[in-house]
């Protein structure tokens, strides 16, 4: 679906003026209401991608980092202290 990588750029483009402002001239009341709305966004992206992002179709056994194609070959596995 479109909207999950829209919600996700937008929310990034908010966070990045967000940090722009805090060294900018920018007034200290526009930092405190960004500072102070930032978990409305947070919060609405990450209800996005639950509720419209697309599951991996690999468990974590088949691939340990989903979004690199890496294969587990077992050797990964912690050996207990003896």
């Amino acid at each position: 679906m479109k909207k999950v990588p829209l919600i996700i750029n937008l929310v990034t483009l908010y966070a990045i003026i967000f940090q722009v402002a805090v060294f900018t001239a920018v007034n200290e009341k526009i930092i405190f209401v960004l500072f102070f709305l930032s978990p409305l966004p947070v919060a609405y992206m990450v209800y996005v991608i639950l509720k419209h992002g697309k599951p991996s179709g690999h468990n974590f056994d088949e691939r340990f980092y989903d979004d690199w194609d890496y294969v587990r070959n077992g050797s990964e596995e912690l050996q207990p202290d003896n």
